[in-house]
């Protein structure tokens, strides 16, 4: 039987989990802490993050992050963004020759505005990195109903070979030999969900929403062909389908956030006061940040930017954007 090692067992990393598992491989997953390892090894349950699904016996925890890496050659890195390189320090002995870290959490590094397969490579130089993103919610996954994602590696027969081991007849995985376009799809749509919920919260209107999608889905494309990425990935799964999904839907913690604000009618006191995992948050400015570095124009995500961080009002934000100069359609 194959085997799959996952770092990071929040509500992400379980329900892939569970799907590695009904793929037919062995898993073990590393927790942080020890009532989550507990409750898995023990009961088959996560339930801090997972409640009320039962866990395969196929599924098993540890505390002990070198057990995974002597357990399985494939490892899902499940962790937030921003915690990303942190926990690449932490495996940084235990990576062998074969191992094959797949990076599935979706955000932009907000100090350095890299993209998280440039950590990886900051702090392991000879490591083989995928990437897994797309529009797939953990409940989604974990209850079965059909989810279609996007893994990329440059080595695609690697690629391909990952998507044997991790498909089901629920979860259909696509292949690419671009890295660049679903990480940029993946963090991109999140800043873009924000504003789609902003939209929605401050009832501007069905029509203006579809607006702001078109025009951030053209932000994306800009940002993703000036660091190499594909087209055609970026209207795949990992692009286009993620934005699809997590600027519509309330589900999405970015867009239910977005909505939040919306109502409210400012950010700082929401964002003083939040608790929640909203990746789009920190994102904003690692994406500002890498498009000025290099001179990408990406007008929604300079104003969220300034929405979120320098109390920009939403009517001045949006008389900004509607004042901008007319262009030609696709640019």
């Amino acid at each position: 039987m194959p085997k799959l090692g996952i770092v990071g067992t929040g509500i992400w990393g379980t329900a892939l989990a569970l799907t590695a598992a009904r793929a037919g491989n062995d898993v073990l997953g590393w927790a942080r802490h020890k009532d989550v390892v507990d409750d898995i090894n023990l009961f088959h349950l996560n339930k801090t993050y997972l409640p009320n699904i039962p866990l395969p016996d196929a599924i098993r925890a540890t505390e002990n992050l070198e057990r995974v890496f002597d357990f399985a050659d494939v490892v899902l890195l499940t962790v937030s963004a921003q915690a990303t390189r942190d926990v690449v320090r932490q495996i940084k002995p235990f990576i062998h020759k074969n191992t094959v870290l797949v990076l599935c959490a979706k955000g932009i590094e907000a100090e350095s505005g890299k993209l998280l397969s440039e950590v990886v490579r900051d702090e392991i130089s000879d490591i083989k990195v995928a990437v897994l993103s797309g529009p797939g919610f953990a409940l989604d996954l974990a209850q079965r109903k059909f989810v279609s994602v996007t893994i990329g590696c440059e080595d695609l027969s690697l690629a391909n070979s990952l998507a044997q081991q991790l498909g089901t007849a629920y979860f259909r995985p696509y292949t690419t030999a671009d890295i660049i376009s679903p990480q940029i799809g993946g963090s991109v749509k999140n800043v873009i969900a924000l504003a789609s919920g902003i939209v929605e919260g401050a009832a501007l209107g069905d029509s203006a929403r579809a607006a702001l999608i078109t025009r951030g889905f053209a932000e994306m494309a800009r940002l993703a062909k000036a660091m190499g990425g594909d087209f055609h990935s970026l209207m795949g799964m990992c692009g286009l389908g993620d934005l699809v999904l997590t600027a519509n839907c309330m589900q999405s913690r970015n867009f239910s956030f977005g909505y939040e604000i919306g109502v409210c009618g400012s950010a700082d006191k929401l964002i003083a006061e939040n608790k929640r995992t909203v990746e789009g948050i920190a994102t904003t400015g690692a994406v500002v940040k890498r498009a000025h570095s290099l001179d990408v124009e990406m007008p929604i995500c300079e104003m969220m930017k300034r929405v979120l961080f320098e109390k920009l009002p939403l009517h001045s934000a949006l008389e900004e954007l509607l004042s901008r100069p007319y262009k030609e359609e696709g640019r």
